[in-house]
């Protein structure tokens, strides 16, 4: 999948222009965020009635969130575009352009993060449902899942990979998932407070996993 996604990247793809290369090629940052509808059903156990039991992937509350689905996407592409003005080769899943009847949203997420040397979850406000909470927990599931995570958060030792893992929010986003994130998981969740503040967070976070991959403990992934 590694090589697939840097051969894809200077491709268009769908509603994506083809991206500029960069100087770290290898160094993969997978940006997610709640801008798009999933498959909900796929996510779900086969008795969970999508009426009460699922969230929304595509809701927007005008009246208590501060953004809407076009401008959550223009956030992370501008995130995407300052990443890899620094260098990194940063990309969201629409990219990539892997048909959906090839590989669902879902084991997409889940492939992208498996690939990429960090994955950073942005999540702003967007009203009373947070999109990308399932999202983070079903990859976060996948790519931790280890011996040392079963039972209770209390008790989990997460894997190294966990450091190679972020969330961005705003300060007004508030979510279980989240809190979940650092109990469990003991990923790195940040604040920021508009698109620039974002990309320091995000670029600061990136320039820490390249470093421990050339001078700490982290492998390197090329």
């Amino acid at each position: 999948m590694r090589q697939r996604i840097i051969d894809n990247l200077p491709r268009a793809a769908g509603d994506s222009e083809a991206l500029s290369p960069v100087r770290r090629e290898q160094f993969l940052v997978y940006l997610m965020g709640p801008y798009r509808t999933f498959d909900v059903d796929a996510l779900l156990p086969t008795d969970a009635d999508v009426e009460t039991d699922a969230p929304s992937f595509a809701t927007w509350d005008e009246s208590s969130g501060e953004y809407a689905e076009d401008e959550v996407l223009r956030l992370l592409q501008k995130t995407r575009d300052c990443l890899r003005d620094r260098g990194f080769n940063a990309f969201l899943a629409i990219d990539v352009g892997i048909p959906l009847d090839e590989m669902d949203a879902a084991t997409q997420s889940i492939a992208f993060a498996q690939a990429s040397n960090a994955t950073i979850f942005i999540a702003p406000q967007v009203g009373d449902n947070l999109g990308v909470g399932i999202e983070i927990g079903s990859v976060l599931e996948d790519i931790l899942s280890t011996a040392g995570m079963q039972g209770p958060a209390a008790d989990a030792t997460s894997p190294a990979r966990a450091r190679r893992v972020m969330v961005a929010t705003e300060p007004s986003v508030r979510s279980a998932m989240l809190g979940a994130v650092h109990a469990r998981w003991d990923a790195s969740v940040r604040t920021f407070t508009d698109a620039a503040d974002c990309c320091r967070l995000c670029a600061q976070f990136c320039t820490h996993i390249q470093n421990e991959e050339l001078y700490g403990s982290l492998d390197r992934l090329d």
